[in-house]
């Protein structure tokens, strides 16, 4: 309970940037219709509705779900553990999908989807835009303010070095609610994602 209540203390951090509230304001707008049904309302109406969705509805990579969620001895340890005591037990119940996160702080905890596979909010919400093999500078690691992410190096095929989407658990397929919106939607939508 301690430490649950010093998570919920914790404030994300501020978008260091300026941002457009004109574009923001209609970003809210569009956050509302398209994605505040599982990821919640943020401000004075702020609500989590804790969904899991289905992996036939969100049709990201299933592997983590498969590998964890439905692992017998996994489940049963997490049932025993300190995790399901207290005012505020947890328990895990095996199932076939992802619970959707809250976004509080979204703009800076890129890469994207369960598994890192997105390296943008911009690519997150355009599939198109998604590279299949990637490489990021660790050394000297630069997030991109503008798409909002980390700077990437796209490559035509994979190698031992790139991240490679086409491996089972890494897959970037899936949350593809985002290509039903225009360009000037989606840029609207990622200036309200930076006010959360």
């Amino acid at each position: 309970g301690d430490v649950l209540a010093y998570i919920k203390s914790i404030q994300p951090p501020k978008y260091p940037y300026s941002i457009n509230t004109q574009m923001a304001a209609r970003g809210k707008e569009i956050f509302i219709v398209t994605c505040s049904r599982c990821h919640g309302n943020y401000g004075d109406d702020e609500n989590y509705p804790n969904l899991l969705i289905p992996e036939s509805l969100i049709g990201t990579d299933s592997a983590l779900f498969q590998s964890n969620y439905q692992n017998a001895q996994f489940i049963d340890w997490f049932n025993k553990s300190w995790y399901a005591r207290g005012d505020t037990a947890a328990q895990l119940v095996p199932s076939n999908g992802y619970v959707a996160p809250p976004l509080d702080g979204i703009w800076i905890t890129a890469p994207y989807l369960h598994n890192g596979s997105v390296p943008t909010l911009q690519a997150f919400l355009n599939t198109k835009q998604r590279p299949r093999y990637l490489k990021r500078d660790f050394k000297n690691p630069q997030y991109d303010y503008q798409n909002i992410g980390w700077k990437y190096q796209p490559f035509d095929k994979a190698d031992k070095q790139s991240y490679n989407t086409d491996i089972a658990g890494y897959r970037n397929t899936g949350h593809t609610f985002g290509d039903a919106l225009t360009d000037a939607d989606r840029k609207a939508l990622i200036e309200y994602l930076k006010t959360l």
